[in-house]
């Protein structure tokens, strides 16, 4: 990345709001173009983000980033939900600072691993809205900056060398994802023994091969299911389950609701503004 020579920052506040039952986050599950960069930060519940053709559920210890000028859907499900939602522009020498930065490419989900420090930003931001004290405006700002770091830190950890290391079983999974894959042909890719490549995917992604493949399949099956009318039946084949009643019971498992309910919630006519 090249250097950036800090010549003039400006910060600007939009708006932060923190949403708790009975406040009622509607969402918007048509969809829409955003118009400011937005952080949401999940305490309860979870959230299902849409953002252009990547699909996620942002739960508890995750910050989602919105960057502005992307199409952004988003809904939840959850009986109780509650959230922090915060519109910023950060500029640097006249330009976008999530953007200079490559922040405003996919993932835009990560977890964060100071949970108490991550919500005394946004909290410390939000009462700057409820006091009308302008000590807050500046601690706003900061706490903008502070929040930026700690997305930009974690990011930095999702894309190290190790994870550029497995990017051909990465693209082979996503362009493969409705077939049978098995640990040997996917350790090959990548000139490793099965059992070693099965230890360093687990220690760089968290996840086993065979576990992130599914999430991902997953993730593809929500876009799918919010974006086309495809019956569920060919959702589940060109995802990689064969077995459609199946596919339903480890969807369920992983977002909380059936295909069905999922789509459901995506074609209500909600708004948030």
């Amino acid at each position: 990345m090249k250097e950036l020579v800090l010549k003039n920052l400006s910060v600007s506040p939009v708006a932060v709001h923190l949403y708790v039952p009975p406040i009622v986050w509607k969402g918007d599950s048509i969809g829409h173009l955003g118009e400011d960069d937005v952080f949401f930060w999940v305490l309860e519940g979870e959230c299902f983000l849409k953002i252009d053709s990547q699909s996620y559920i942002v739960r508890p210890g995750q910050l989602a980033f919105l960057p502005k000028g992307k199409f952004r859907a988003y809904t939840h499900v959850s009986e109780r939900f509650s959230m922090y939602e915060m519109g910023f522009d950060v500029m640097i020498n006249g330009q976008n600072l999530m953007s200079l930065l490559g922040l405003d490419k996919p993932d835009f989900v990560v977890d964060i691993e100071d949970i108490k420090e991550m919500s005394a930003l946004f909290e410390n931001s939000n009462r700057k809205e409820l006091r009308k004290n302008p000590i807050y405006d500046v601690a706003w700002c900061a706490n903008i900056i502070n929040i930026i770091h700690r997305y930009a830190e974690q990011r930095k950890k999702h894309f190290d060398e190790d994870r550029l290391l497995f990017k051909p079983v990465l693209d082979y999974m996503s362009q493969n994802m409705d077939k049978t894959m098995h640990i040997e042909s996917l350790a090959a890719l990548v000139y490793m023994q099965p059992t070693y490549f099965i230890k360093k995917f687990k220690n760089v992604f968290g996840l086993t091969p065979i576990a992130y493949l599914n999430r991902d399949r997953m993730f593809r099956a929500m876009s799918l299911l919010s974006q086309t009318r495809l019956p569920v039946s060919q959702i589940a084949v060109s995802t990689g389950f064969a077995d459609v009643s199946y596919f339903a019971r480890v969807f369920k498992k992983h977002c909380g609701v059936s295909p069905s309910e999922y789509r459901n919630e995506f074609n209500k006519q909600t708004f948030l503004y």
